[in-house]
């Protein structure tokens, strides 16, 4: 990729809080896959610990380093322990993705002296006032910070952590999985589908309850989630409270989340709170037709009632009454839709576009330090 743009080859360091199973973990994997006709020697790290992303990257033949630390801001122990290592490997780019590998990362790498220095905002957190404050300190120490949707690129400028100079939006790469068959697609009950971390911001519990409101209403649904994580025992509670044990299946963390959702009816992303919508784009690439809340990047994947559906409020009953419609709606229309955004999704947020985008702004970037 590139290779006539640049006479050497030059080093990335990809420096993340954790290399384990997510969405910016899932995005080092693509990068590791994507990363060997590149004229870029990409180097991974994270600040915490590893996993699942950290053993798939291995298995690429790219080196990956744990520093094994907490990374809880600000850490000076961490800065110290990233600033040895830039030093040591003298890298030409540092990126860093999160909010403990950019506030950690970003910093170490200016004292390291490494040339350009690139930040990633993967969210729209809550930010209190301190740590607004705290990040657009450590803004000031990178060259370029990346959103990774308009939504996230336009909050950082609002929020006055990055100047308008500095923003730049790159899309997270997507590996499209293949579209589902017919004979993916279950008889009986309507399959309601949901992959991703089980915790607060994904709103996995208003889900439950929106099912509980379908399913008196009179429609035989039920709800298949895929992900773990620390609202799993209040997720199974609230099933049994409501009756729903047998309607509500975990499965856990899976390798090939697809294999799952392309056996549902509707896929739905419920998040208050949501940068990109990684497993979103995943869905709509199984041909799955999709209803997601219209926060963060949802509204710049879905066309509403072409590709996909939105919805503007996170609650239960917002949520259930989309869905009564929704499954209400002929098989057919459903497959309809669901085909409309797989076409939507297959090229748009394609992987070795990314590494060309992606390669690009570490070009520019460069050749503006060796003026």
């Amino acid at each position: 990729m590139l290779k006539n743009m640049m006479k050497e080859n030059f080093k990335v360091y990809n420096v993340f809080t954790s290399l384990d199973f997510g969405g910016v973990e899932s995005r080092a994997v693509i990068i590791s896959r994507n990363s060997q006709t590149s004229v870029v020697k990409y180097l991974f790290l994270a600040v915490y610990q590893g996993g699942d992303a950290a053993k798939k990257i291995k298995l690429e033949g790219n080196e990956v380093i744990l520093l094994n630390q907490k990374p809880t801001i600000p850490s000076p122990k961490v800065i110290l322990s990233l600033y040895r290592e830039f030093k040591k490997i003298r890298p030409d780019i540092v990126h860093t993705r999160g909010a403990e590998a950019n506030f950690h990362g970003l910093i170490a790498a200016w004292l390291a002296g490494v040339p350009v220095r690139i930040g990633e905002e993967i969210g729209i957190p809550n930010h209190s006032f301190r740590a607004k404050l705290l990040f657009k300190l450590c803004y000031l120490f990178a060259n370029k910070v990346v959103g990774i949707s308009d939504a996230v690129t336009n909050w950082l400028i609002e929020t006055g952590e990055v100047p308008v100079h500095k923003a730049i939006r790159v899309y997270n790469p997507v590996a499209i999985p293949e579209a589902r068959c017919v004979e993916d697609i279950p008889s009986g009950r309507f399959r309601i589908g949901f992959v991703g971390r089980l915790e607060p911001v994904k709103n996995p519990l208003a889900l439950v309850e929106a099912l509980a409101i379908l399913v008196n209403e009179g429609t035989d649904a039920e709800l298949c989630f895929v992900g773990d994580g620390s609202q799993k025992n209040p997720l199974i509670e609230l099933a049994s409270g409501l009756g729903l044990s047998e309607r509500v299946i975990f499965h856990g963390f899976q390798d090939n989340p697809a294999h799952f959702v392309r056996q549902c009816h509707l896929y739905v992303q419920p998040s208050i709170s949501e940068g990109f919508g990684l497993a979103l784009v995943e869905a709509m690439g199984c041909a799955v037709p999709v209803l997601a809340t219209a926060v963060g990047g949802a509204p710049e994947i879905i066309r509403d009632g072409e590709t996909g559906w939105l919805v503007d409020k996170t609650d239960s009953v917002t949520l259930a009454s989309k869905l009564i419609k929704l499954s209400s709606l002929p098989g057919s229309k459903l497959i309809e839709v669901g085909i409309r955004g797989r076409e939507s999704v297959k090229d748009r947020f394609d992987p070795a576009s990314y590494m060309v985008e992606l390669e690009k702004l570490y070009i520019s970037e460069l050749e503006k330090v060796k003026r």
